[in-house]
C-alpha cells in the first residue's frame, strides 16, 4: 500500500505521465494540509455538528462560534478530501467521515485523530534522529495527561480492527483460564480472546499513565467484565502465571536485547503448553526492497528509538528463549500486520484449541 498524486481527469493523467506535475510540492503541500484539516475537524466539533443534519457555512460557523469565511474554505477543503459532501451549499458527512468521525461510529478514529496532535510534534524530531540516533520516546518523556488519554483511546480504536484476527488465529490451549496482556492498555484484544474462550480472564500489565485511561474504556467499550488492570513495568516487575501471554503492539518499543530478555521472561511463567502470540506491524527483511514497512520502522524508531523488526526476527527470539512450534502468519485482511505464535513446550494433555500449530491455513502467506 503506498500514498500520492491520484488523478481525477484525463488531462490530469496526461500530464502526470508527461512529468509536468511537481509532485514533491503536492507531497509536501497536500500531504500535511490533508491531515491537519482532518484534525480541524475533529477538534472543533465540524464532524460532529453534521451528524444529524446538513448544515450552511454560515449556519455552521454560527452554532461552532467559528469565523463563517474560514469555516467555507474548511469546508469545501474537506469536501474535496472525501469527508464531507457538499449540496446546494450545504455540506453533510460522506460516508467515510459517517464510517469513522463522529463518536460511536463503526469504526470510529477521532480519539486517533487528536492523538495525531501529539504524533505531529513528535514528527518534527525527525532530523534530531538522524543526527544523534536518539528518538522522542513519548512512554518514558510525557507527563501530559490528555495525550495519554487520546492515546489510550487511539490504540482502542485501532484494536478494534485487529480483534476479529486475533480471535481467530490465536491457539489457546484446552483448559486455560488466564491471559496476561503485556501493555494491552485498555485491554479488548484479550478481552475479544478470553470471551471466545469461557472461562477464561485476562490481565492487563501496562504503565500508570495508561492505566488510568485504560480501566474507563474498557468500562466504556463493555468489556471490564473480563479484564484486571494491574500497574507493572514489563521488564523487571514480575508477570503472573498464565496459559496465554499477548503482546500486541508493543515489541516495537523496545531494543532486541529488551525483546529478548521480556521473551525469557513470559516463557518463565507459561504452563506446559501455553501460548505466545505477537501481533506487531511488520519491518521488511533486511536487503529486501523498500516498501510501506519501512516507513512503519522510521517511524517507530522516531516514537521510541527501538523500532519494528520481520517476523522472522521475533521467531529467532521465540525460538531461543525456548519456546517450540514457532508460527509466522500474515493475516491477508491485515496488510502490514505479522501475528508470531509459538508453544511453551510439548504437552499432550494440553493441546491448543485452535488450528494453527502443526497446519498450514488456505488464507495464510
Amino acid at each position: 500500500m503506498n500514498f500520492g498524486v491520484i488523478p481525477e481527469t484525463f488531462l490530469e493523467r496526461v500530464a502526470l505521465w508527461r512529468r509536468l506535475v511537481p509532485i514533491p510540492i503536492l507531497d509536501l503541500l497536500f500531504g500535511p494540509l490533508k491531515a491537519r484539516i482532518i484534525m480541524a475537524g475533529v477538534r472543533l466539533g465540524v464532524f460532529e455538528a453534521l451528524r444529524d443534519q446538513s448544515r450552511t457555512a454560515a449556519e455552521l460557523a454560527d452554532a461552532l462560534r467559528l469565523d463563517r469565511v474560514a469555516i467555507e474554505l474548511l469546508l469545501r477543503a474537506l469536501t474535496q478530501v472525501q469527508y464531507l459532501e457538499e449540496r446546494k451549499a450545504r455540506y453533510g458527512l460522506s460516508p467515510l467521515a459517517r464510517r469513522a468521525m463522529v463518536a460511536g461510529a463503526p469504526t470510529e478514529l477521532t480519539g486517533y485523530a487528536r492523538w495525531n496532535e501529539t504524533q505531529w510534534r513528535i514528527l518534527e524530531q525527525l532530523e534530531t534522529l538522524a543526527r544523534t540516533g536518539r528518538g522522542a520516546d513519548f512512554h518514558e518523556t510525557s507527563r501530559d495527561q490528555q495525550a495519554w488519554g487520546h492515546y489510550q483511546r487511539a490504540m482502542l480504536e485501532v484494536a478494534r480492527f485487529d480483534a476479529a484476527t486475533l480471535v481467530r488465529l490465536t491457539p489457546i490451549p484446552a483448559g486455560a483460564t488466564r491471559l496476561i496482556d503485556l501493555a494491552g492498555g485498555h485491554g479488548l484484544l484479550g478481552a475479544a480472546i478470553c470471551r471466545r474462550h469461557p472461562p477464561m480472564r485476562t490481565t492487563v500489565i501496562d504503565l500508570p499513565q495508561a492505566l488510568e485511561h485504560s480501566r474507563a474504556l474498557a468500562r466504556e467499550a463493555g468489556h471490564s467484565d473480563l479484564v484486571d488492570h494491574r500497574e507493572g513495568d514489563l521488564l523487571n516487575d514480575p508477570l503472573e502465571e498464565s496459559d496465554v501471554a499477548l503482546l500486541a503492539n508493543i515489541l516495537h518499543h523496545f531494543c532486541p536485547t529488551q525483546v529478548t530478555a521480556l521473551l525469557g521472561r513470559v516463557r518463565a511463567v507459561l504452563r506446559p503448553g501455553g501460548t505466545v502470540a505477537i501481533w506487531e506491524l511488520e519491518a521488511p527483511r533486511s536487503g529486501s526492497r523498500a516498501d510501506h514497512g519501512d516507513l512503519v520502522a522510521l517511524f517507530f524508531r522516531l516514537t521510541s528509538t527501538s523500532g519494528a523488526y520481520h517476523g522472522t526476527q521475533y521467531a529467532r527470539w521465540l525460538a531461543a528463549a525456548g519456546f517450540s512450534a514457532v508460527r509466522v502468519l500474515r493475516p491477508r485482511n491485515s496488510p502490514g500486520r505479522v501475528l508470531v505464535v509459538a508453544r511453551a513446550g510439548a504437552s499432550d494433555s494440553r493441546r491448543p484449541r485452535g488450528r494453527l500449530f502443526g497446519l498450514r491455513l488456505p488464507f495464510i502467506r
